[in-house]
């Protein structure tokens, strides 16, 4: 998929969901609010499908309060349910940054 089918698919989030039981258990070992996690879709994420279970998965990297973490999400119609959060490793962190080198500047094509 491209850049444009990742934000063509995730334009259509509308609301987010996720097992309490599993927020709980990230924040606790991860200090990552799945709440907080939200806030990675509003500025540039580096999205890659990463599918496990049978089911499609999206692994989203970006930032949420002043971290690069990475959330693993799927996407049931307009709701995007998350199933996990946590820092990003140096390799992926790597490729966002690469990522972000490559966007044109404001006001070019």
């Amino acid at each position: 998929m491209t850049e444009e089918d990742f934000d063509r698919l995730f334009a259509g989030v509308r609301e987010f969901g996720w097992d309490p039981k599993k927020r709980e258990s990230i924040l606790l070992n991860r200090k990552i609010d799945f709440d907080d996690a939200r806030e990675i879709f509003n500025d540039c994420t580096f999205i890659r499908r990463s599918d496990r279970h049978g089911e499609i998965r999206y692994q989203v990297f970006g930032y949420v309060k002043g971290r690069e973490i990475a959330v693993v999400c799927t996407l049931r119609g307009s709701l995007c349910w998350i199933i996990s959060a946590r820092r990003a490793h140096k390799s992926e962190r790597r490729k966002y940054y690469d990522r972000l080198s490559r966007l044109p500047e404001p006001g070019e094509n």
